[in-house]
C-alpha cells in the first residue's frame, strides 16, 4: 500500500539521500517535509524555507514541501507566494501564533492564499509550546475561510481536545460549498495527538461524519532522528482503519490518496 506522510518536521540539516534510505527502509512512498518555525523575522523564515528546499529538490517525487509561515510577520503573504511559484512548495503550514484567524489584519493573507489556491495544514487542538497558545488553535476560528474558497485547508491531530468542533467545522465548511455549488475547502489531518483511549473513537466519528476521502495519514515526526516512528504508526492506523469496517481501498485513499490530492506537486 502506498504510503505518504504528510506532516514530518525538519530540524536543523537533513540529509535528502540519508532520508531517502530511511523512507524505503520504513514503507514510505513520499514525504511533505515541514520547514522549521519561525515567529517573528521575515528572514529567518526564507532562510528555513531555503535550506527545506534543498531537501526537497534532491528528490521532488519522493520529498514535498510545506512551508511554515507565520501569517502576522510583515511581507508574510509576499513570501508565501514565492514559496509556491518560485519555490517548489506544496503548500503552507500555519499555526495561529497569539492570532485568531478572523482578525482583519490577516485579511490580506487570507486573500492571496484564495488567490494563489494555496493548500495550508494548520495546527488545531493543544499547542505543546508557543506559550499559553492553545487557545488561538481551536478549530472553529478556521470558519473564517469561508470568505476564501480558494484555500484548500486541513486541521492537524484532528483538533484534539476539541474534536468534535473539527468535524463541526467541517459540516459548516461542506454544507457552505454544497449551497455554493463549489468545492468543499477542509480535510481532516489524523496525526496523533488523541490519547489512545480517545483516538479510536475520533477516528470512527470522522469516517462517519465526513468519508475516508476528506481524512490523510500524518505522523508528526521529525527528521533527521524519527523517520523510524512512521512505520509502528502505519501499522497501527491500518489496524485501527480495518477494524472500523474500511476496505483496502478506502484504507489507502487515507493513507496516501488524500495526501497526494491536496499537497499534490505545484507544477
Amino acid at each position: 500500500m502506498r504510503i505518504v506522510d504528510c506532516h514530518v518536521h525538519t530540524r536543523g540539516e537533513v540529509d535528502p539521500a540519508t532520508l531517502v534510505k530511511e523512507m524505503d527502509s520504513n514503507g514510505v512512498a513520499r514525504v511533505l517535509l515541514i520547514s522549521q518555525s519561525e515567529r517573528v523575522s521575515l528572514a529567518a523564515t526564507r532562510a528555513n524555507l531555503l535550506r527545506t528546499k534543498k531537501c526537497f529538490d534532491y528528490a521532488p517525487e519522493r520529498l514535498g514541501g510545506l512551508a511554515w509561515i507565520n501569517p502576522a510577520i510583515p511581507g508574510a503573504a509576499a513570501l508565501a507566494e514565492e514559496a509556491l511559484t518560485d519555490m517548489g512548495y506544496c503548500g503552507i503550514k500555519i499555526i495561529p501564533d497569539h492570532w485568531f484567524a478572523y482578525e482583519e489584519r490577516l485579511e490580506p493573507f487570507w486573500e492571496k492564499m484564495h488567490t494563489l489556491r494555496a493548500s495550508i495544514l494548520f495546527h488545531t487542538g493543544i499547542l505543546y509550546g508557543y506559550d499559553d497558545g492553545s487557545r488561538f488553535c481551536r478549530p472553529v476560528y478556521l470558519e473564517k475561510l469561508l470568505h476564501y474558497p480558494g484555500i484548500r485547508f486541513a486541521m492537524a491531530h484532528i483538533s484534539w481536545p476539541w474534536c468534535e468542533e473539527c468535524l463541526a467545522v467541517m459540516g459548516r465548511m461542506r454544507a457552505a460549498a454544497q449551497a455554493a455549488r463549489t468545492a468543499w475547502q477542509s480535510y481532516v489531518d489524523l496525526t496523533p495527538g488523541t490519547p489512545r483511549h480517545i483516538r479510536r473513537q475520533a477516528v470512527a466519528a470522522a469516517i462517519d461524519f465526513c468519508g475516508p476521502e476528506r481524512l490523510m495519514f500524518g505522523s508528526d515526526s521529525v527528521v533527521p532522528g524519527q523517520l523510524d516512528t512512521v512505520a509502528n504508526l502505519v501499522r497501527e492506523d491500518l489496524m485501527l482503519l480495518s477494524e472500523l469496517g474500511l476496505d483496502e481501498k478506502q484504507q489507502e485513499r487515507i493513507m496516501s490518496g488524500t495526501d497526494d490530492e491536496v499537497f499534490s506537486p505545484r507544477l
